[in-house]
């Protein structure tokens, strides 16, 4: 029953993903537009999933010292690995200038893959746990896909190319959710490392991805106030759903 939740969830954020690719594309500037406060929105989510629910989840596992070691050595490791498949993102439409689309293809189905485990494990510490990080990584997942798209567009691939390749590197969820649930389920003892691993990822995604894009261009007065409170909702939206469903 678990695998079943497990790839559903998996296939809704394929789906729901791809809806939000089209949307950007056929509304592209209107998006663009208030595609900021949706960061906003999923920098909130990711950090408050990372203190409120992961890490102390994982604490129930392993020590919380060695959490905390898997944590940072999950923020470098997808430093590391970032540096190497070149994760594209673009979420203002300003595109990098190098990088072939056959790398940024394999980069986006990497992350997913990663995605998909971290849905995985945390399912298989509590399934409370696994529906937060689903709705987190999904809310990172729209302007990421968002953006893998716009990529290959600047590319120079077609929308209709750009569309399937994107769509095949979303489908790579459902191989590291479906492995990672099954090594999970024989080696409990990964789930600690596991949580604290993916922690960093959450951290990493938010610190060196998404902040950015708020931070380039200092918006101030009202916009500014909107992205502060958009940040904070998510960390509270978070709070209450942790606080209701324990």
């Amino acid at each position: 029953m678990l695998l079943i939740w497990i790839l559903g969830i998996s296939v809704l954020e394929i789906a729901i993903s791809l809806i939000g690719q089209v949307a950007f594309f056929l509304g592209k500037f209107q998006v663009k537009k208030y595609l900021h406060y949706f960061v906003s929105f999923a920098v909130g989510t990711l950090l408050g999933v990372v203190f409120l629910d992961i890490l102390p989840e994982a604490a129930r596992f392993i020590e919380i010292g060695a959490v905390f070691k898997y944590t940072l050595a999950g923020f470098v490791a997808f430093f590391i690995l970032s540096r190497f498949l070149l994760w594209y993102h673009c979420h203002n439409g300003e595109c990098p200038k190098n990088g072939s689309p056959s790398l940024i293809i394999l980069g986006a189905a990497t992350h997913n893959f990663i995605d998909g485990a971290i849905i995985a494990f945390a399912f298989a510490a509590d399934f409370r746990l696994g529906l937060i990080a689903a709705f987190a990584i999904l809310l990172h997942k729209i302007p990421k896909e968002m953006s893998d798209f716009f990529v290959l567009i600047h590319r120079g691939y077609n929308k209709k190319k750009a569309l399937i390749y994107n769509f095949l590197a979303a489908t790579v969820i459902i191989a590291g959710a479906a492995i990672a649930y099954f090594f999970s389920d024989k080696m409990r003892f990964l789930i600690g490392p596991a949580l604290g691993v993916a922690a960093g990822n959450f951290l990493y995604i938010a610190a060196t991805d998404l902040l950015p894009e708020l931070n380039e261009k200092r918006q101030k007065g009202k916009t500014a106030l909107l992205q502060i409170g958009f940040i904070l909702s998510g960390i509270f939206i978070i709070y209450l759903v942790g606080a209701n469903f324990k």
